[in-house]
């Protein structure tokens, strides 16, 4: 029996998906799922094999509930959609399958097989990098970060890259800062450098990347290093460097 995870917003779609792999009488249904956060939460807890994982979410989309998977909670995945545009990306970020939505027994009976032969022949090292080659894969990163998923302990956030006042590297993590607090993610500079909008956001320093939106002026610092100065008070060095964004103001 295989420990499946079903993750979807639409009752009906998770009412027939779970009904038809019933009939197939190799699954172990141990959940089911309405949103990405609760996903996240259930496999992190749970550590289901398979997850069938619908894309289009409120909030926190299929591709995102990937992003923030461990590789010791990482499952096989069965990416669920009504969207045929979606399932070239699916298979570029390594899934096991994909099924589409209005769901059809043949199709689903194929995709568990996919999912079974891929379970009898589980490696760890193959695992690992099949999550490091995902994680990296272009067709997990948007046009620009409209939002980060950031895990805490037990909690995740929803942090809106509008109200994200600035982020600092902190080794092989960012900081994350709002107006109120401070969240760590696992990233790296120049992992989101690319991805962050850059009509808003703007790298002043190896270390720092700054929301244009909340900076206040522009200040002479020392040996040709500038300080900048945001509309909350808050201080941040420029290298010089970097001082091109004087000249773009």
């Amino acid at each position: 029996m295989i420990k499946t995870l079903l993750v979807d917003d639409e009752k009906h779609a998770r009412d027939r998906l779970s009904s038809m792999l019933k009939e197939l009488g190799e699954i172990d249904l141990i959940g089911e799922c309405k949103n990405g956060i609760e996903a996240i939460k259930t496999i992190e807890k749970e550590k289901p094999a398979l997850v069938f994982l619908d894309i289009e979410m409120p909030e926190i989309c299929g591709f995102d509930v990937i992003s923030n998977m461990e590789v010791d909670n990482m499952p096989f995945v069965i990416f669920v959609t009504a969207f045929s545009e979606y399932a070239v990306k699916a298979f570029e970020v390594n899934a096991i399958d994909y099924i589409h939505k209005p769901f059809d027994k043949e199709r689903l009976t194929k995709a568990v097989d996919k999912a079974k032969s891929a379970l009898e022949s589980y490696d760890e090292q193959q695992m690992r990098e099949r999550l490091d080659k995902l994680l990296n894969s272009d067709s997990l990163k948007e046009d620009h970060i409209e939002r980060f998923v950031i895990k805490s302990g037990s909690n995740i956030f929803i942090v809106k890259a509008e109200d994200v006042l600035w982020i600092e590297a902190a080794g092989n993590y960012v900081n994350i800062i709002t107006e109120n607090k401070k969240y760590l993610l696992r990233s790296t500079m120049s992992g989101l450098i690319n991805r962050l909008d850059k009509d808003s956001f703007y790298q002043i320093h190896r270390s720092t990347i700054v929301n244009l939106n909340y900076v206040e002026r522009i200040e002479e610092w020392s040996y040709g290093d500038y300080k900048v100065i945001l509309k909350n008070g808050a201080d941040l060095k420029m290298s010089r460097n970097y001082k091109s964004l004087i000249k773009s103001l």
